[in-house]
């Protein structure tokens, strides 16, 4: 769903869509697979906001942070990738949660 709703954003706006639909899908997989890997669920919020000049998509969780996963199930690119794609890329963690801030020119 977060992809979809992006992508819809992203091709209004004149994102590079096919990048903000990878980079907030691999956010989200990741909060779903790090940040809770020790409980049920949590939350994760989803906002996209134009700039000048460019389109700001913010990802947060309510997960652990970014910690070691030594038995990861992925193959560790997802990071990466969202460094990749993203003209601009921040990531804060605390034991509280994640926020991931992708800013991609428009």
């Amino acid at each position: 769903m977060a992809r979809e709703a992006v992508a819809s954003y992203a091709r209004e706006c004149g994102a590079p869509e096919e990048d903000v639909k990878l980079a907030v899908s691999e956010a989200v997989s990741n909060a779903v697979v790090h940040g809770f890997r020790d409980r049920k669920g949590g939350e994760i919020g989803l906002k996209a906001q134009t700039q000048p000049g460019c389109l700001l998509i913010t990802v947060a969780d309510n997960g652990i942070g970014m910690t070691p996963h030594l038995k990861s199930p992925g193959l560790g690119l997802g990071i990466a990738l969202i460094t990749r794609v993203s003209h601009e890329v921040q990531f804060e963690s605390t034991v509280s949660g994640t926020t991931v801030s992708m800013r991609f020119l428009i």
